[in-house]
Parts: structure tokens; sequence; C-alpha cells
């Protein structure tokens, strides 16, 4: 069981990098971090893009999936 769901969170953190990385390459993509680069020379803190949002909830599922399938050693 502690196999089939740490490949699940393997599999999900892989399409979550996957769907941050055509965010990040889309019009809109390009747009929100164009928004944050404006909102931060504003005020100093502009909002964080949501491919970037994808990319940290992705790679922490595939750290915890590489963990619970052994493929990453404590």
């Amino acid at each position: 069981m502690r196999k089939l769901i740490s490949l699940a969170a393997l599999a999900a953190g892989l399409w979550l990098v996957y769907m941050g990385h055509e965010r990040q390459e889309s019009f809109a993509g390009r747009t929100d971090s164009s928004l944050a680069k404006l909102g931060d020379r504003l005020d100093g803190d502009g909002p964080m893009p949501k491919h970037v949002k994808f990319y940290a909830a992705g790679f922490i599922l595939i750290a915890a999936g590489a963990l619970g399938l052994g493929l990453v050693r404590k």
C-alpha cells in the first residue's frame, strides 16, 4: 500500500511540474510573471506566479514519492 501511495505521489508530482512548465510558457504565465515583477517594483511584495506554486508542489511530491519508493536513502 505504501508503494502504491508513493508511486501516486511521484506521478502527481511529475504532472504538476509538467503543468507548471506549460503554464510558464503560455501567454497567461508570461502575463502573470510580468505582473508579479511589476508588483515587486511598485511595493516590494509582488504576488508569486501560479507556475512557481506548481513547481514547488510538484517537487515536494516527487521528493516524498522517491523517499517512499526507496529511490533516495534517508
